[in-house]
């Protein structure tokens, strides 16, 4: 039985699933444009649907992988004004991030709640979406390693350790690389917790979920990540919709 292939390309990795003729999405890889170029694709499947964030040479990646089939159908999403249910705040809805756009078509169509999605990637991102599926915007902020590289690209007597692989949440730094580390780290948590705090106080928001997906999540303190559910799927899902309509 034929499936359809879905792909979500970010900024650093290529997650992809299979959606079959049920509706059941199934995950299949998670790696690197660099693993992507020697991984086969020998897949029984009848069509791509795409999501490309990032542009340049990893979206020439994509397209060079997805020759070895070229009989496949491919369909590339992008960001609308509204669709399944779910509104777009910007005025011009093509620039929001396909992403974001994907995101919280899964998380309402899961469940129609306000929520607050929050992607910890190579940026970080924050988006609040209501009971209605009115997106109501969101925060874009520099991730954990592009806070780390704008110091110390711009501070030459700031440095970095290779070995010092992450900051920690609520800890001092007792050198230059550790200071460096924690900072950024706090920095991040510190935009989650304002997060949470603008939900409560000034969307007035407490019957209401936290989604968090990313790479940087594991980093943030128990406490944050106890108010919400980690879901690293949620692009993936909002492509099926597209998918599942055709």
């Amino acid at each position: 039985m034929l499936k359809k292939l879905l792909i979500d390309a970010g900024n650093t990795r290529v997650k992809s699933a299979l959606l079959d003729e049920e509706g059941h999405v199934e995950p299949l890889f998670n790696v690197s444009y660099t693993e992507l170029e020697g991984l086969p694709l020998n897949l029984p499947v009848s069509a791509v649907w795409l999501a490309v964030v990032s542009g340049g040479e990893r979206h020439q990646a994509i397209t060079r992988w997805l020759e070895q089939q070229p009989q496949l159908q491919l369909h590339q999403v992008h960001s609308e004004a509204s669709a399944f249910g779910v509104r777009n705040a910007y005025a011009q809805p093509q620039h929001l991030g396909v992403d974001r756009w994907l995101a919280m078509i899964g998380a309402y169509n899961e469940q129609p709640k306000a929520t607050l999605i929050i992607d910890a990637g190579t940026a970080i991102t924050a988006d609040w979406i209501d009971a209605d599926g009115v997106h109501l915007g969101g925060w874009i902020a520099p991730g954990v390693d592009l806070m780390q590289q704008s110091v110390t690209s711009r501070a030459p007597r700031v440095f970095s350790d290779p070995n010092l692989a992450w900051g920690k949440a609520n800890q001092l730094g007792c050198s230059t690389p550790e200071g460096l580390a924690n900072g950024v780290v706090n920095g991040f948590v510190g935009l989650i917790r304002q997060a949470i705090h603008v939900t409560e106080t000034e969307l007035d928001w407490f019957d209401y979920r936290v989604l968090f997906s990313g790479g940087s999540t594991p980093l943030l303190p128990a406490d944050i990540k106890r108010r919400g559910e980690l879901r690293t799927e949620l692009v993936l899902q909002g492509l099926s919709y597209y998918a599942a309509q055709s």
